[in-house]
């Protein structure tokens, strides 16, 4: 299964490896990635650095700004005053070399300020067409200026790296489909290799994030049994936000510690985790008789054919482990014999003990069980632990 945490940890890295940037490209990095903190601190550099020493990467990383919705009365007058005296300026002069003209951050950017503002876009659209033809042989450069000629209302034919089209959409430039988005999630979760600087890790890295938003909007009627482990598998990330308190919260409110201390409580939990998403959930459902047997499971999915199976594991330790295996593989044996419903089960353990580092091994027994699908182990988290008085 695809870690997400790591491949998010490993963009973050790419990303933070940088160093320091132009303040184009900086502010590009900020603005696809909602980082306005940041961006406004590059916006700071392109405003107060004076003629004659302003370039078009000071008007680009202003337009950046302006799409954010971040600049100051103060640095949109200044834009307004680049954009026209950028207007007016001549490019591909013979014997000057090329800098703004193969710049696709730099021309995305401005592509941006002109969106945001009343200045005629012809001088740019007749620019960003020879820019492209110029760029060729870059697919990357290519894809940020076909970007900037979308973004001011030009037809494009070609397709744009699919991690950029992705990031683009995840701050409304662009709309994107969900071939799109499976494009370049393969791309990044790949980790492509490419030279194309931090600009295109900033991409990625956002195409990620609107990717796993995206894929989070859970359609009921397509969840699968992987998707069910997926979700089981997060939520010890939900509780973050459990209740659990040292002093009260308000002036108005007692102490509250939403305490779990039996596997009763667990099946509470995921029951309001899972009721929202499987409209068939069922609880604490009988099952056809094993002879003198009256099986009950804990939760079960009729609609996957899955069973969902609570363990509250209260102690650490070999002998802990093997029983609670035990447990499971005489809970298969009886749950899944004809004629019941149910051909799987997924087995969810609270580790009350919080013994993490044993959660592999028990993970891979559990999941050695004939009809046994999943295995998902949730620590107790480490502010709900326990003292010597309780």
């Amino acid at each position: 299964m695809v870690n997400l945490l790591d491949i998010r940890a490993t963009l973050e890295t790419q990303v933070a490896a940088a160093g320091p940037l132009p303040c184009h490209v900086g502010a590009f990095s900020a603005w696809v990635l909602a980082d306005h903190a940041q961006l406004r601190r590059h916006l700071l550099d392109a405003a107060t650095t004076a003629a004659p020493g302003r370039r078009p990467e000071h008007v680009a990383a202003l337009g950046y700004g302006a799409a954010a919705g971040l600049l100051t009365d103060d640095q949109s007058r200044l834009l307004a005053s680049d954009v026209a005296h950028l207007a007016g300026r001549s490019f591909f002069a013979p014997g000057r070399p090329l800098r703004f003209e193969v710049d696709g951050v730099a021309l995305l950017g401005v592509a941006l300020a002109l969106k945001h503002s009343t200045a005629e876009p012809l001088w740019l659209n007749a620019l960003l067409a020879r820019s492209s033809a110029e760029m060729c042989r870059d697919p990357w450069q290519v894809g940020l200026t076909n970007a900037a000629a979308s973004i001011l209302g030009s037809a494009i034919t070609a397709t744009l790296p699919p991690e950029l089209a992705v990031a683009l959409a995840s701050n409304g430039a662009l709309t994107v489909d969900d071939d799109d988005v499976r494009q370049a999630w393969s791309a990044i979760t790949s980790f492509e290799p490419h030279h194309d600087g931090p600009a295109r890790d900033a991409a990625r890295l956002a195409a990620f994030k609107h990717a796993c938003a995206r894929g989070a909007q859970i359609d009921p009627s397509s969840i699968t049994r992987d998707g069910l482990v997926a979700l089981l598998s997060g939520v010890a990330r939900s509780l973050r936000r459990w209740t659990y308190e040292a002093q009260p919260r308000t002036s108005r409110s007692l102490t509250a510690r939403w305490e779990v201390e039996n596997e009763y409580h667990v099946q509470n939990f995921l029951w309001a985790v899972l009721a929202p998403v499987l409209p068939d959930l069922e609880d604490e459902e009988n099952l056809p008789s094993i002879g003198h047997k009256k099986p009950r499971a804990d939760l079960g999915v009729p609609s996957l054919r899955t069973i969902i199976e609570v363990k509250f594991l209260r102690s650490s330790g070999q002998p802990a482990y093997a029983a609670l295996i035990e447990e499971i593989a005489a809970d298969a044996s009886l749950y899944l014999s004809k004629p019941s419903p149910y051909d799987t089960i997924l087995v969810f353990v609270w580790d009350d003990a919080a013994h993490t580092e044993q959660h592999a091994e028990l993970q891979s027994g559990l999941e050695a069980i004939k009809g046994v699908t999943g295995a998902v182990i949730v620590p107790r988290p480490a502010k709900m632990r326990r003292t010597a008085i309780e």
